[in-house]
């Protein structure tokens, strides 16, 4: 359950960063950063879920 509350959290921030980077005053350099933060985000949320995958198996 520990897993699926941090996978959570992950999306959670993920829809943080997009909703960011979609605003009107974000600079182009500020997006890149924020896409940075989001694909790090993302390998973790896949992280999480291989090894639930596994676990299941």
């Amino acid at each position: 359950m520990a897993d699926l509350d941090r996978a959570q959290y992950l999306l959670e921030r993920m829809l943080d960063l997009a909703e960011a980077s979609a605003k009107d005053g974000c600079t182009d350099a500020r997006r890149t950063v924020l896409q940075k933060g989001f694909t790090f985000l993302q390998a973790e949320v896949l992280e999480i879920l291989d090894k639930t995958n596994e676990e299941d198996i």
